[in-house]
This record gives C-alpha cells, sequence and structure tokens, in this order.
C-alpha cells in the first residue's frame, strides 16, 4: 500500500512541480530516430522524474501479489486490472501507472511495434498530452536514484478493454514479455 500512496501522491504533485528536464532529458544514445520508440528509448532518470516523494528514502519498496515485478522493474496492482472498473484508474483511456525501479538499476519498458496503435507511455512531459497511443512514447530506459527505490509517475495510454504486452529488459539481462489484461478479463 506504501508504494501506491506515494504514487498517487506524485501524480497529483507532478503536473504542480516538475523537476530536472521536461522532456524526458537529454541523455540519449546517438540515434537518428525519434525518442521514444525501441531505437532510441525515452529517458527517465532521478533527475527528471518530475516529482520525488516523502519516505521514498526509507527503504525498498515491498511488491504484493497483484504487482508486475520483473527485477528491477515493478508496476504496482497492474496484474489486479484484468477484472476491475477503469474508472478507478483513470479516464479517456490515460490509466495512472507508476513504475518503480530498485535503487541503481536501469530497465526499459517497451510495447511491441504491433501494438503501438493500441497503447502507449505517457511518463515524459514531451508526450503527455499525446492525442492517440501511436502519438507516445513506446520505449522508455528508467534508471533509479543510486541511494533508493525510485518511483516514476506516468500514465499507460490504452483507450479500449483489452489485453497488450509490455516488454521489461533488465539493463544486463534478458528482456521479459508480460501479457496484461487492461480490464479485459483473465
Amino acid at each position: 500500500m506504501r508504494i501506491r500512496a506515494l504514487l498517487l501522491a506524485g501524480l497529483v504533485l507532478t503536473t504542480a512541480a516538475c523537476t530536472g528536464q521536461a522532456d524526458g532529458g537529454t541523455e540519449r544514445p546517438t540515434s537518428t530516430a525519434a525518442p521514444g520508440g525501441l531505437a532510441n528509448p525515452r529517458i527517465m532518470n532521478c533527475a527528471n522524474r518530475n516529482a520525488s516523494f516523502p519516505g521514498e528514502e526509507s527503504g525498498p519498496v515491498q511488491t504484493e501479489p497483484d504487482d508486475l515485478v520483473v527485477e528491477p522493474l515493478i508496476i504496482g496492482g497492474l496484474r489486479g486490472w484484468a477484472d476491475a472498473d477503469p474508472i478507478g484508474h483513470g479516464v479517456d483511456g490515460r490509466y495512472k501507472v507508476g513504475v518503480v525501479l530498485r535503487a541503481g538499476k536501469t530497465a526499459t519498458l517497451s510495447i511491441p511495434a504491433d501494438y503501438h496503435k493500441a497503447a502507449g507511455l505517457l511518463y515524459s512531459d514531451a508526450v503527455r498530452d499525446a492525442p492517440t497511443p501511436s502519438e507516445a512514447d513506446h520505449a522508455i530506459t528508467f534508471t533509479a536514484c543510486a541511494d533508493h527505490d525510485t518511483a516514476f509517475p506516468g500514465f499507460l495510454f490504452v483507450p479500449r478493454r483489452q489485453h497488450v504486452p509490455l516488454l521489461i529488459r533488465p539493463e544486463h539481462g534478458r528482456a521479459a514479455r508480460e501479457v496484461v489484461s487492461f480490464f479485459a478479463g483473465r
């Protein structure tokens, strides 16, 4: 529950108090591809995450059964959305989803190309108001603060009830494919 309370507080603060760079940062691999895709993932880190949370340095985040966990990345409660009411999580297909990374770790969260018209990632101010999932980010590399588990507030943009695969690749590990039900049953 602590992770959910911290992320909810951060989502409220996100629009009011931005820290660092609002566009998702300039620390990108050299690429001619637009940021936010697999060829050039958007970079989110401790300095540009648009929020900080009271008490986040008090220890590691504890996971719960409904959390999507592919160490070092955690998305709180996401597995419980299959049978949930979307109204409790957002509006117009924009669902509040906080990503947490373990202290000092890096992982990339992405949506496969076949699903770019159906789902997008809204964590950077550069795409926060994307009118369609196609115009959102589809790959973000998150890097936690060195000394504590780090929450990144944002939204998953999934306008209709469906199952969407998410790819999670830890910095020095193999990618894991996790299919998530966005209010579409199990």
